[in-house]
């Protein structure tokens, strides 16, 4: 059991620490959790902890990480040499496990969207450099509307720009029809919490229809904890719920 997708980063800054909250995941019966990045300071918090956490001899559960820039960022491209720097400086450490998070975010703001798909490219490129997964974010509207999703059809068309680029949609919210084209490049769909709220009816019916290797759950900690947490700042230990 995995927790592809948290922020310990975001939770110590109220909550727990990170390695208490490491702990917890560990007794809850995680065997690893991925750490992932949203700039220049939580990527360089990444490879701090795990260089950390996974040199301790009193814990068998193992930190994964990231590097990457938020598309709620994506106009800081004064933040990508930092990045890419961590990036290329680490490819070779067992614990580095990808790029991101990356990708399209329309529902905060249109203002940057040039800006957020020239540090989408960029981020994709070093994928293919580096030959590292990367993990996608993509955003149009609040809750799934059908026919809204630009954001990942725009995403779409650059993944297929670059044959053999491989990855993950995490905190997927769109339907069947969104995820497959993805699926068919051979890459993975992430759940978060929003699986188990009584009303995502278009993502139980994606669950149930997508095949089962191509799936990943998730917290998106502390967001969107599952229910019976539903309400509280979420942790890499609810995961269990989703899954």
């Amino acid at each position: 059991m995995i927790d592809t997708h948290c922020h310990l980063d975001l939770i110590a800054r109220e909550g727990p620490s990170a390695e208490q909250c490491l702990l917890e995941a560990e007794q809850a019966g995680l065997e690893a959790v991925v750490q992932i990045a949203t700039d220049l300071e939580s990527s360089r918090f990444n490879e701090s902890l795990a260089a950390s956490w996974n040199g301790r001899a009193d814990t068998e559960l193992r930190l994964y990480w990231t590097a990457g820039l938020h598309p709620e960022n994506g106009e800081r491209h004064d933040l990508l040499p930092g990045i890419f720097k961590i990036l290329r400086e680490n490819r070779d450490r067992g614990d580095l496990i990808g790029i991101g998070e990356t990708g399209l975010d329309y529902f905060h703001t249109k203002e940057f969207v040039e800006e957020q798909k020239e540090a989408l490219r960029q981020h994709l490129n070093l994928a293919v450099e580096l030959n590292l997964p990367v993990v996608i974010h993509t955003r149009d509207d609040r809750q799934y509307v059908k026919g809204s999703c630009q954001a990942v059809t725009d995403t779409l068309r650059m993944v297929r720009e670059r044959p053999g680029l491989t990855g993950v949609l995490h905190c997927f919210t769109y339907s069947y029809e969104e995820a497959m084209p993805f699926v068919e490049l051979g890459w993975k769909i992430s759940f978060s919490g929003i699986l188990t709220f009584k009303n995502s009816h278009t993502l139980h019916e994606a669950a149930i229809r997508l095949p089962l290797e191509c799936l990943m759950v998730e917290t998106d900690a502390p967001y969107l904890a599952p229910v019976p947490h539903r309400g509280k700042g979420n942790m890499p230990a609810y995961v269990a719920s989703t899954l």
